[in-house]
């Protein structure tokens, strides 16, 4: 299962990925993303909740990074994981690497948001 809504006032992407995604169920998860960050302005955030994500065979993992770097390519900016499974963690950091950038983890959602306002007032209060 999966969910992906934006927020525009925060130009921010979220993305929820729960269970094991299968081809098809990705292959819907991915438009999903690319239809949504095109909502969004370059350098958007994005929050990755995948608390509930296990591991996935090597074609997930292909797909996965497919979507990782389109999402670069749409000009995504800070990202950042909530992640619980210790494989999904490792997972997914091979895919940002892959992918070419760096995201931080954290434990929730609510923390994510956190340190992505707290990010965004800072740069707010340097221009």
């Amino acid at each position: 299962m999966f969910t992906v809504r934006s927020d525009l006032d925060r130009n921010r992407l979220y993305i929820t990925l729960v269970g094991h995604l299968e081809g098809p169920e990705r292959q819907e998860a991915t438009k999903a993303l690319m239809a949504e960050a095109a909502k969004l302005a370059p350098g958007f955030d994005v929050v990755s909740d995948i608390s509930a994500l296990h591991a996935t065979n090597e074609d997930g993992f292909r797909d996965l990074l497919r979507a990782k770097a389109a999402l670069k390519l749409k000009g995504a900016g800070h990202v950042i994981r909530v992640v619980k499974i210790p494989l999904s963690r490792i997972q997914l950091a091979r895919v940002s690497e892959a992918a070419g950038y760096h995201t931080d983890q954290v434990n929730s959602l609510e923390e994510a948001d956190r340190v992505l306002d707290e990010r965004q007032a800072s740069v707010k209060s340097e221009v």
